[in-house]
């Protein structure tokens, strides 16, 4: 007997997303199968579509959705199909540092690597073979639209923890796109609200300045952050994954401040070494998230602490899936942050 079939959308030869279709995956012993509601694009997706040596002909992107329990494979305890559940995109390997020494903050790299929409089919199919140690129940009262931001949220989440903040020290975000933005929330979730963004472009500038935050072009941002109720800025929490941004942002801190790089950077950056020393600033890597970091950003999305109006700005459906990321590839794109819906009813 044939088994059901699902749609999904894969890299195909031209770097299109190409929608087709596949047989249902089947659990395998400790694994579940998730039914896809909506999964959003990130950039890295980008990066993985466009920017791969080869294309990656058949992958299948997405590593951020949410979605229900299809079905349990072997070995499996505490989950049951109907599920409402949101993935967290990491298989750690058991072996690494990270996992071994690391306590529950650490993340292994490997696990990442290996996760949903990197190293295994991801959510852009309409059903996905997970491990069920990847599985979170979505809480009560929050939907699977915005329960799709766990992941991303996430990553700022860690960001602002590695920041190392207290209520009424000012902040600065340098870039306005979606993880900027998203660490905007988390540090209103966290009852920080000194905050100045920086962002090159104007209309990113607008958007940033609906979070309730000061805003301003790189050119004017030190005499936007010296207009900081305490002119002292704590943290730069960098988003942008521009290597000039990086030595602004020493620029930026007070004594003792702190840069938090969370953004993705692909060039070398330059920093004025002096300045660093002189007033003793601290550089910390922030890469994905925790466990815990996770954790906190459901809880912070359950509790009504984000603004997932403002920050889904777009739902599209499987078919106008490749269109979307052209337009978010090209730069021109207004929006924060795309969905790709695969129409499961909640």
């Amino acid at each position: 007997m044939r088994r059901p079939m699902i749609t999904l959308a894969a890299i195909d030869p031209d770097r299109r997303l190409t929608v087709t279709v596949s047989e249902v995956p089947a659990p395998r012993p400790g694994e579940v199968t998730v039914d896809v509601a909506y999964n959003g694009v990130c950039g890295s997706d980008l990066h993985l579509l466009f920017d791969a040596p080869d294309p990656l002909v058949g992958h299948v992107l997405g590593h951020e959705f949410s979605g229900v329990l299809r079905a349990i494979g072997d070995g499996v305890t505490g989950h049951r199909p109907g599920d409402r559940v949101v993935i967290l995109p990491i298989d750690p390997c058991g072996v690494c540092q990270a996992c071994t020494g690391g306590g529950d903050s650490a993340v292994c790299v490997t696990g990442l690597a290996g996760g949903p929409g990197i190293g295994r089919p991801g959510g852009l199919a309409a059903t996905v073979a997970v491990p069920a140690s990847m599985v979170h129940g979505v809480p009560d009262g929050l939907s699977l639209r915005e329960a799709a931001l766990t992941e991303p949220l996430a990553v700022a989440m860690r960001g602002v923890a590695h920041a190392g903040l207290q209520s009424g020290d000012s902040v600065v975000v340098a870039g306005a796109g979606p993880i900027g933005l998203l660490t905007v929330e988390a540090l209103h979730a966290r009852g920080i609200d000194r905050i100045l963004v920086v962002e090159p472009n104007p209309e990113r500038r607008a958007r940033a300045s609906r979070f309730g935050v000061e805003v301003s072009s790189p050119d004017d941002a030190l005499s936007a952050a010296a207009g900081l109720d305490d002119a002292n800025v704590r943290a730069v929490i960098e988003c942008s994954g521009h290597p000039d941004v990086i030595d602004l942002g020493v620029n930026l801190l007070g004594y003792g401040g702190r840069l938090v790089v969370v953004g993705v950077h692909s060039m070398p950056a330059s920093v004025h070494l002096l300045a660093m020393s002189v007033k003793e600033v601290t550089v910390v890597g922030s890469t994905a998230y925790s466990a815990a970091d996770f954790a906190a950003a459901l809880d912070a999305l359950a509790a009504g602490l984000v603004d997932t109006t403002a920050l889904i700005t777009s739902v599209v459906g499987l078919p106008e899936a490749n269109a979307k990321v052209v337009e978010l590839h090209g730069g021109a794109s207004g929006d924060v942050k795309v969905l790709i819906s695969h129409g499961l009813a909640e």
